[in-house]
């Protein structure tokens, strides 16, 4: 059995639920709610989607893209055909020396803000809506963060829902944008400790006069599902929700192992899940890639 687990690799993909948010947060998802993004890639995986634009025809979705033998993350441009969710074209949008994943954008804006806490930075990127290339680029923060969310309230407060480096599927620590910087609230501890309702998994949204917060329950495993969680009180002395509804890939096969990206936009939801694929010998020669093309 250990043996067996030593060739499996994790291998994510990028999903479609085209329901209505008021109905999963009333009954979750069900069988075949999710449509799993075509394409012929075996030597990489798809992960942390967020819809930056879309025509009459195609979705233009950024995402982790991880090839296993190079063992580091980029941003990358998805072109996928609404009709049958197939990928049609793919561009590598942002590649750093460090490890990139989770590029938070909002729908037709300007600006990506991925992960990237092995540098130690967080960076934010100028794009060019038109050819989705980067215009330019500037450091916001002088720390890494993990999963990183930013939200603007009603009354025009800007928040940073993130974790870091250190303990990072269990402490939710928050920012608050002040004047000219982001600072830290509660005097930079952790706002809020748990391993099934803290880390992000998505854009804060709002509903119905209701706000949300999707996070990852990795209760047993890493992104196992995902929680919608009400956003009850947001301010400087603190923070409090509730979970209103669990959601979980286990009935939407083949990547029903996990689910731990969950962005709602007006017509869908963009989601992503992963399935531990056997993949002997194929392990061997992405380990055997990566020792060659460090020697170079």
């Amino acid at each position: 059995m250990n043996l067996y687990k030593k060739f499996l690799i994790q291998t994510y993909n990028v999903g479609i639920i085209r329901k209505n948010i008021g109905d999963v947060l009333k009954e979750g998802i069900e069988k075949n709610d999710i449509t799993w993004l075509k394409h012929n890639f075996k030597d990489r995986f798809f992960a942390d989607p967020f819809l930056i634009k879309e025509d009459t025809f195609f979705y233009y979705v950024l995402v982790e893209e991880f090839i296993f033998w190079e063992e580091k993350g980029k941003i990358t441009l998805l072109k996928i055909r609404k009709t049958d969710f197939t990928l049609i074209e793919k561009k590598v949008v942002i590649e750093e020396s460090t490890h990139l994943s989770f590029p938070f954008c909002e729908l037709n804006g300007n600006n990506i803000i991925p992960e990237s806490v092995l540098s130690g930075k967080t960076k934010e990127y100028s794009i060019d809506l038109d050819t989705m290339s980067v215009r330019g680029s500037e450091v916001i923060l002088d720390e890494g963060f993990v999963d990183p969310v930013f939200y603007k309230d009603k009354k025009g407060n800007k928040w940073i829902f993130t974790a870091k480096i250190k303990n990072p599927k269990e402490d939710l620590y928050i920012y608050l944008w002040n004047e000219d910087r982001y600072m830290p609230v509660s005097d930079g501890n952790v706002v809020k400790h748990s391993i099934e309702e803290v880390r992000s998994a998505g854009r804060v949204f709002e509903f119905d006069g209701n706000t949300y917060r999707p996070v990852q329950d990795s209760t047993g495993r890493y992104g196992k599902q995902t929680r919608i969680m009400k956003i009850d009180k947001l301010d400087k002395e603190g923070y409090e929700a509730k979970c209103v509804q669990i959601i979980s890939g286990k009935d939407n096969k083949p990547y029903n192992e996990t689910l731990h990206t969950f962005n709602v936009y007006k017509d869908c939801i963009i989601v992503d899940g992963s399935k531990d694929y056997f993949r002997f010998p194929m392990k061997i020669l992405y380990k055997k890639f990566k020792w060659i093309f460090k020697k170079e």
